[in-house]
């Protein structure tokens, strides 16, 4: 790649979305299912439609980002990483690093996202919208979301910055988990809700590293 990707740039939400909607139409009828390549991981996401919202629990310093990552390197239709950045940069080095496909990821950083990116909402032109760690998501803008992506037929991640509670549960969401390394070996994968609930191990070799020889029951 000789220079970075337009949606890299510091550019209005305009600029983004009508850089976007050249690209979409060339994706148009690609794959849009998700896909990681680890099998463990892509079982555990077999359930998650187009329409659904996916609230992961990744507080900072647990590596956790590293698994939402798995599913933006294979083929990707038009996703946006909408960040709250607290006090961090986007960093385009790190993120090839890891295999990202840059050229169909956006970035755009807000603090309050559905009030101040309302129109990115209210079409289909990304069909993954992560939403990154918001200070304040109410339960309005909880439905605002889910609604328009099951509207749009898109995908939703909702990053908190904390665990989520057993206790406490969230109507909108297929799928709810926390992700974090364990130790230098391994990821763990808590579902909280879903088909099926409890404990997840991915070897650290199948995340942090090239993954296409990784053999399972290894």
């Amino acid at each position: 790649m000789a220079s970075l990707p337009a949606q890299f740039a510091d550019a209005s939400l305009a600029q983004q979305l009508q850089t976007a909607r050249t690209l979409s139409e060339r994706l148009a009828h690609e794959p849009r299912a998700l896909h990681s390549g680890i099998a463990e991981l892509d079982a555990c996401f077999a359930q998650v439609r187009p329409g659904d919202l996916v609230e992961w629990g990744i507080p900072p310093g647990f590596n956790g980002r590293l698994i939402p990552l798995q599913l933006l390197k294979h083929d990707i239709p038009l996703s946006v990483w909408i960040y709250h950045h607290h006090g961090l940069g986007v960093f385009a080095s790190s993120w090839l690093s890891h295999g990202v496909d840059l050229d169909r990821l956006f970035f755009i950083c807000s603090e309050r996202p559905v009030s101040e990116l309302r129109p990115l909402f209210l079409e289909d032109t990304f069909r993954r919208i992560i939403i990154d760690a918001p200070r304040r998501f109410s339960a309005g803008d909880m439905a605002f979301v889910s609604q328009q992506a099951r509207r749009h037929g898109q995908i939703v991640f909702l990053i908190r910055h904390y665990f989520l509670s057993e206790k406490r549960g969230n109507a909108y969401a297929s799928l709810r988990l926390n992700t974090w390394q364990s130790g230098k070996r391994a990821f763990t994968l808590q579902i909280i809700k879903g088909a099926s609930t409890g404990r997840l191990a991915l070897p650290y070799k199948a995340v942090a590293e090239d993954h296409a020889d990784y053999d399972a029951n290894h």
